[in-house]
């Protein structure tokens, strides 16, 4: 065992040595393309979301500016090589999650490093929060490899949460910047939204039948494994479920982009769950009743909708030992807080069409600002001297 580790952190230190060696020489030979931008894509293979909304954004603040796409598989192979090529003459790289490149070289002082995660609030632990914990990283592995480095502009969603994100990349707080999250727009922007309501009626046109409500279901990622969080499993909780639904009650279920697709299949059977497998989770939201999640910091931005929310958390007590929470839940959210199956069915069975709920608290907790936020975002960083 002890030799299997040594001869990782030899493998870890080699390749960090090439990769770098690789940056620096590229560096030398590339003039920096001051209107080059990198987009990272790490959780899909297409833009959405935030990416998506930024990268809009820039071309209508900067239509000269040269976007470019790169899918980061954050493992350390030859495909990363191509990667840190195309970044070392670049100005601007645009992240939303983790990305393995960065971190393992010593950037040029002409690069912004934005990172906009993809997460509003500030509920369950991450990054170095965790170190230590089961799900986190090691503090050896950190020394190799130091994760969430080299930031020079994070965006979140308030200021209270700044302490949090400088704990979790390790980070001076004076470079976390709370202007917001840029999808938030696509909740608060009526023109924006009721575009994606009309694409996704035309698409599925069964949305629409006043006779049917829509729960969209949303858990979070689960970790397993030597990381493994809790033993809960959500999709056959899902599937007992379904046969506990009333007959116009809908389930709307849109996967972590992290959950094994093989076993989401399984919901396939079920006749009252439809598996969002294109679009975002912000613009399910748009057309659902209510929503269900566990510790997703999604359900903070489905607030803005004011309509009903719960938490199915049959494993927080696990959840809470082996990851660990920055606040309580009840603290960040007016969600109902349900922790067996049965009263999770009977939550659903109660929900009407165009239901409302008053989320005003939790509105003003988690946000600091919801309005125009990634027009407000890409001007500050395209504008800001590093």
């Amino acid at each position: 065992m002890r030799i299997l580790r040594l001869m990782k952190n030899i493998y870890i230190l080699i390749y960090k040595f090439c990769f770098q060696l690789v940056y620096n020489c590229a560096k030398v030979a590339r003039k920096t393309d001051r209107k080059k931008m990198i987009i990272a894509l790490n959780r899909t293979e297409r833009l959405d979301d935030n990416l998506l909304l930024v990268y809009k954004e820039v071309l209508k603040q900067d239509p000269e500016m040269k976007i470019h796409l790169v899918r980061g598989e954050n493992k350390m192979n030859l495909k990363l090589f191509k990667e840190v090529v195309k970044l070392s003459n670049a100005s601007y790289l645009v992240l939303d999650d983790y990305y393995l490149p960065i971190y393992l070289i010593n950037p040029q002082k002409k690069l912004k490093v934005i990172q906009l995660w993809h997460a509003a609030g500030a509920l369950k632990k991450f990054g170095y929060s965790t170190v230590g914990s089961k799900f986190g990283a090691t503090s050896h592995f950190l020394k190799l490899v130091p994760i969430h480095s080299n930031y020079d502009y994070v965006y979140i969603s308030a200021k209270k949460f700044v302490k949090f994100y400088s704990e979790a990349f390790n980070m001076n707080s004076e470079y976390i910047f709370p202007i917001g999250i840029p999808r938030t727009d696509i909740l608060t922007d009526k023109s924006q939204s009721f575009n994606i309501v009309i694409r996704l009626y035309k698409k599925y046109p069964s949305l629409k039948n006043k006779n049917l409500t829509y729960i969209l279901m949303a858990p979070t990622y689960r970790a397993n494994g030597v990381q493994t969080e809790t033993q809960f499993d959500v999709l056959t909780s899902v599937i007992k479920l379904s046969k506990m639904l009333d007959n116009d009650k809908r389930i709307i279920f849109k996967p972590h982009p992290y959950m094994n697709n093989i076993s989401v299949e399984r919901l396939k059977k079920c006749p009252n769950i439809f598996i969002a497998e294109t679009h975002s989770i912000n613009e399910w939201m748009l057309v659902s009743d209510a929503f269900i999640t566990d510790y997703s910091s999604s359900v903070f931005e489905f607030a803005l909708l004011k309509k009903p929310m719960a938490h199915f958390v049959p494993d927080i007590g696990d959840y809470k030992k082996n990851r660990g929470f920055y606040n309580k839940l009840e603290d960040v959210s007016d969600g109902v807080i349900i922790k067996n199956i049965n009263q999770l069915a009977d939550w659903i069975n109660a929900r009407k069409k165009d239901e409302r709920f008053n989320s005003n608290r939790m509105i003003s907790y988690n946000f600091d600002h919801v309005n125009n936020t990634t027009a407000r975002i890409v001007q500050h960083f395209l504008s800001t001297e590093k």
